[in-house]
C-alpha cells in the first residue's frame, strides 16, 4: 500500500529529520504511529500524503509515485490534520466543492457519519468548536472511499462520546482494501484499534509489528518490587496502586502475568528506550 524508501527531508533552517528513512505500511486495517514530540509524526504523515516533498528518496501508494500530485493518486488518499483551517461553508456545500475530487464518495454514508457525530449541517464551518470541526473532516474523509485515509491526532477536542463513536467508524470503516494511519498521543483512545504499530524515534522508525506478533513475544506482569521487574529484565515499567506492572518477554522469570491487551504506553517507552531488546522479543523490525 505505502511504501517509503530512503527519505530525507529537513525544514529551512534546522537539522535533518529524515535521513534515508524506509518504511512499509500493508494494506488494510488501522496502523498506529506513535511517537515522541518532534519524532517526525506529522512530518512523514505530511510526506505520505504529498503535502510535503521528500529532499530525496520517494513516497508510492499502491506502486504509485505520491509527488508529483497527481489526481489519480491524490483521489486515494484523504488527510485529516491536527491543525486546520475551514472554509465559511455549511457542510453541504463543502462536500458539494469537495467530494468531486473522490470519484467514488458516498453522500449518504456522509450524511449519517455527521447524523452520528451529531454535528450540524446546516451551520457554516467556522462556527462549530475545534471538536465539531474534527469530527466534520473525519467524516468526509471516511466518506471519500480513499483506499488511504490520514488522522493526524484525531480524538484531539472530542468528548467522551465522540471518542467512542469515532472507534466505532473507524472499525466500520477500515477494510482489507483501505488502510487508516492514526497518529496519536492519546493512545487509551485508540489502543483495541490499531494493528500494526510503528514507533518513530529521532528520525528514524524504532519498532515496527503487528499486533498478533507483539502478543506472542512480550506481556504485561504484575511485580511486588521494582528491583524484581529489574530482575527480570523489564522492558519498560509503571507503578500503580502500589504495584510494579512491568512488560516483559514471556521467557523472562518472575511477576504474575496480567490479562488483557497490550499496555501502549509501556510499549511505547520500551520502542523508545530499549527498541534492541523490544524487536528481539517480540519480532518487530527497526
Amino acid at each position: 500500500m505505502v511504501s517509503a524508501t530512503g527519505i530525507a527531508y529537513s525544514y529551512p533552517k534546522s537539522p535533518p529529520l529524515f535521513q534515508e528513512l524506509s518504511v512499509e505500511i500493508e494494506p488494510g486495517g488501522i496502523v498506529g504511529l506513535l511517537g515522541s514530540n518532534g519524532a517526525g509524526k506529522t512530518t512523514l504523515l505530511k510526506l505520505i500524503a504529498g503535502v510535503l516533498f521528500p529532499r530525496s528518496g520517494s513516497v508510492r501508494l499502491s506502486g504509485e509515485p505520491v509527488v508529483p500530485r497527481r489526481p489519480r493518486v491524490q483521489a486515494e488518499i484523504a488527510y485529516v490534520p491536527e491543525q486546520f483551517a475551514v472554509p465559511s461553508v455549511t457542510a453541504g456545500n463543502y462536500a458539494r466543492w469537495y467530494a468531486p475530487y473522490y470519484p467514488r464518495f458516498d453522500r449518504e454514508r456522509f450524511r449519517d457519519y455527521l447524523r452520528r457525530f451529531e454535528v450540524a449541517g446546516a451551520q457554516s464551518l467556522p462556527k462549530h468548536s475545534y471538536g465539531q470541526q474534527k469530527k466534520f473532516l473525519i467524516a468526509f474523509a471516511l466518506a471519500s472511499d480513499a483506499k488511504l485515509v490520514i488522522l493526524d491526532e484525531p480524538t484531539n477536542g472530542m468528548d467522551i462520546p465522540s471518542k467512542q463513536e469515532f472507534r466505532r467508524l473507524i472499525v466500520e470503516a477500515a477494510s482489507d482494501q483501505r488502510t487508516v494511519i492514526v497518529s496519536t498521543h492519546q493512545v487509551r483512545d485508540v489502543e483495541r484499534l490499531i494493528d500494526p504499530i510503528i514507533v518513530l524515534e529521532d528520525g528514524k522508525v524504532a519498532f515496527k509489528a503487528a499486533m498478533e506478533t507483539i502478543t506472542d513475544g512480550i506481556e504485561l506482569r504484575q511485580f511486588d518490587a521494582i528491583d524484581e521487574a529489574r530482575e527480570a529484565d523489564a522492558l519498560a515499567t509503571d507503578t500503580r496502586l502500589g504495584q510494579t506492572i512491568a512488560l516483559v518477554a514471556r521467557d523472562a522469570t518472575g511477576g504474575e502475568p496480567i490479562g488483557g491487551s497490550v499496555d501502549l504506553e509501556l510499549l511505547f517507552s520500551a520502542a523508545v528506550n530499549r527498541p534492541d531488546a523490544l524487536n528481539r522479543a517480540c519480532g518487530g523490525v527497526r
